[in-house]
């Protein structure tokens, strides 16, 4: 099974595009994760230079909050439509609300599935806060009442709203880890979305639960023999990362913390799979 490296154009806007897809391809990178506005010119010059950098994208859509649910719906169709008609190798989505009937979000999810069968374009959904899998126990409810349902996981999300690394959830974090489908790799804790820097011995413990749940969702993708698995190392800037008091200074490098996960990840998968053979 192939990993697909993606890094996150988030945290990196101000970087000019080709400075930006240089360094992420020569770091190893397959291609990058981001959204894109509605037919406008910026997408058309996004799309052109990502062609030209030959890099793969990753579709991301977490514009629609509007409370009204029938604008809603057809505002969260209009931008799954734009990302499925500019060629990504899938769609990650941050699909309904918290707020909204169980009902409400299943017929988000079943839009959302309606158009993948009807482009081909995998369409996946992240655990996230605010939206309808922004715990471990709710997303288990839809998973069990929707098979086809694929994740993008980001544990993180889960940790904080739960305040506990999910020991007390293992059936909910089992079962999220058989619908993963597209991974975002950043480390939380019981209190936050995001700790300070993963390198820190202070983090030790959350560093190894998050990378055992990262090796569970790769082992648990190639046990279902697909051929890919995707990858976002997506550590956060500020206000997910810290400034340094009244400045707008970040106290860690976004990048460097990245490619550590990348590597630790990598290695260790690497490592797992040579003591298979």
């Amino acid at each position: 099974m192939e990993l697909k490296l993606f890094y996150p154009r988030w945290g990196s806007a101000d970087v000019a595009w080709t400075v930006f897809l240089d360094k992420v391809k020569k770091s190893g990178y397959q291609g990058v994760e981001l959204g894109l506005p509605i037919e406008n010119k910026e997408r058309k010059e996004v799309l052109s230079v990502l062609a030209d950098f030959e890099m793969d994208l990753v579709g991301q859509h977490w514009e629609t909050k509007e409370v009204d649910f029938q604008k809603h719906r057809e505002q969260y169709k209009r931008h799954l439509y734009n990302l499925v008609e500019s060629d990504p190798l899938l769609v990650n989505t941050h699909t309904g609300m918290d707020f909204f009937s169980f009902g409400q979000n299943v017929e988000l999810i079943e839009l959302a599935e309606m158009i993948e069968q009807e482009t081909r374009v995998p369409i996946v959904h992240e655990t996230h806060r605010s939206r309808f899998a922004f715990a471990a126990h709710t997303c288990h409810a839809y998973l069990k009442e929707l098979p086809f349902l694929k994740l993008t996981a980001d544990f993180a999300h889960w940790t904080c709203v739960a305040e506990s690394l999910l020991g007390n959830q293992e059936a909910a974090v089992k079962k999220a880890i058989e619908h993963t489908h597209h991974i975002h790799m950043r480390v939380g804790s019981s209190q936050s979305s995001q700790v300070l820097d993963p390198r820190d011995t202070n983090y030790a413990h959350e560093l190894d639960q998050f990378t055992q749940w990262w090796l569970a969702m790769l082992e648990n993708a190639r046990g279902q023999n697909r051929s890919f698995m995707t990858l976002v190392p997506e550590q956060g800037p500020f206000p997910y990362g810290l400034y340094h008091k009244n400045t707008t200074d970040p106290m860690e490098d976004q990048w460097a913390v990245n490619e550590f996960i990348k590597d630790k990840v990598l290695g260790e998968w690497g490592r797992s799979q040579a003591g298979q053979d």
